[in-house]
């Protein structure tokens, strides 16, 4: 039987078969185990928390890059909006489907010059489509070939007011571009 002195009195026993120097091997392959096993652990903590610093950057710059996307889609959305309004209009236009009538007293409601002389500046297929239509007195209409279809020009003592389709698109979606920043 072998004896071996303890430093204090001991709370439990257990037995072991082997020798002495097979206990400390067993306790040393232990003792690596178990620091292996912290090491492990340790660097799973470390590999994780350097994953999570970039998921979070990788998830910020996502939302940097989705925001300004966003802005971007926005905008073409915004663009091919008023260039499908154009070709619309412009079709609508060149079928003839527009009040020109309309478009023409607006106009000279919007110019200001009142009951003052003015002359309408329209393209010849607009002046053949107001034939026989009665303006205020003063109010003269000539053929202008180089005012698209759809457009008035309108000029009084005050000066020339134009009413241009184009211009009207663009600033359509100037003001949509300016709701969008």
């Amino acid at each position: 039987m072998l004896r071996l002195p303890v430093a204090a009195r001991p709370i439990a026993a257990r037995v072991f078969e082997g020798t002495p120097s097979d206990l400390l091997e067993r306790r040393r392959r232990d003792a690596l185990a178990q620091e292996f096993e912290r090491g492990r652990a340790e660097g799973e903590r470390a590999a994780l928390a350097g994953a999570a610093g970039a998921l979070a950057s990788a998830a910020e710059q996502l939302a940097r890059t989705a925001e300004a996307r966003s802005d971007e889609l926005a905008r073409d959305v915004t663009r091919l909006a008023v260039e499908i309004a154009r070709v619309l209009l412009r079709n609508e236009i060149d079928a003839g489907r527009y009040d020109i009538e309309r478009i023409v007293r607006e106009t000279l409601q919007a110019s200001g010059s009142g009951r003052g002389a003015c002359s309408l500046h329209l393209n010849p297929a607009d002046v053949a489509r107001l034939e026989g239509v009665v303006f205020r007195a003063g109010t003269t209409i000539e053929p202008d070939p180089e005012v698209p279809s759809g457009d008035v020009h309108v000029t009084t003592q005050r000066g020339l007011l134009v009413r241009d389709v184009e211009q009207a698109l663009a600033s359509i979606a100037e003001r949509l571009e300016g709701d969008q920043a």
